[in-house]
């Protein structure tokens, strides 16, 4: 990122007395050179954050949602007991994120909270992966919202995003029975280390997607809606018969909204791209 052009002052100070531009002429000097366009060196991705992002990052500020009902913000010792995982020893906390850890030989490894879970409501999180090493297959990462009962073949499950790092696109779903499969992506930079912020809003009669702090997609066909209680849910996902990238998968901070704020803009957006599934049931 290149650091601010210095604008000019005018009317310019002369001994400590401000000078007009005439005044400069008679005093035979010259005004400043008006400032001049900057060559455009911003990524080609301009809401990627690698490390800090200045701008907002989170939709529940652009669209006002309020207090978060529930959160994890990853900032207090010791690491909170509340997430539960298939291989516990493999998440924790680090420096105010947590930190899932898949090595070559993991599979796959699932970890959600065991104290929150909605029918309605908007869940969002700061989510990057970081390849260690590359030496092997890349593991697929994705956050979701599953149901607290089972699903059937998969469905019921909400996907927020779910990409290899170095994908073109971030990509999100819903699935209901009668194997519904409703979906779409965003152009995003999912390079390793990479930050982007993932929410959704479900309510009785829609479900709205959120990438980096604008709408992505809303859908109110009823086929979409399934009404299933839901958890959120992290997963790093690889094939157990492979040597995968040893990698991380880490949350800046997980949070829950209620519906009781309406939001401050509208969400009107296109509908999702409709087709069918085998969950191979």
């Amino acid at each position: 990122m290149t650091s601010p052009r210095r604008r000019p002052l005018l009317p310019s100070l002369l001994g400590g007395v401000l000078l007009t531009g005439a005044a400069l002429a008679a005093a035979g000097l010259s005004a400043p050179d008006a400032p001049t366009a900057e060559p455009d060196v911003r990524p080609a991705f301009a809401d990627t954050c690698i490390g800090y992002c200045k701008h907002p990052t989170n939709a529940a500020k652009v669209f006002k949602w309020g207090l978060e009902a529930w959160r994890d913000e990853f900032e207090v010792d010791p690491f909170s007991s509340r997430w539960q995982s298939d291989k516990p020893k493999q998440i924790g906390q680090q420096n105010g994120m947590l930190t899932i850890k898949a090595y070559a030989d993991t599979g796959s490894i699932t970890v959600w909270p065991d104290d929150q879970a909605a029918k309605y409501g908007r869940w969002e999180a700061r989510v990057r992966a970081v390849e260690k090493k590359t030496n092997g297959q890349p593991y697929r990462f994705t956050w979701q919202l599953v149901p607290v009962d089972g699903d059937h073949c998969g469905a019921s499950q909400v996907t927020l995003a779910s990409y290899v790092p170095g994908d073109a696109r971030a990509r999100g779903s819903v699935r209901t029975l009668d194997n519904n499969d409703f979906r779409f992506s965003r152009k995003r930079d999912l390079r390793s280390r990479a930050w982007h912020t993932y929410a959704v809003e479900i309510t009785k009669d829609h479900i709205s997607w959120f990438v980096d702090t604008k709408v992505m997609r809303t859908e109110t066909r009823t086929d979409a809606l399934s009404g299933a209680k839901l958890r959120p849910q992290f997963v790093i996902e690889g094939d157990p018969d492979a040597t995968m990238n040893e990698s991380w998968m880490q949350m800046d901070w997980v949070r829950y909204y209620t519906l009781k704020r309406p939001n401050a803009k509208s969400i009107d957006a296109k509908q999702m791209w409709q087709q069918t599934y085998d969950g191979g049931c």
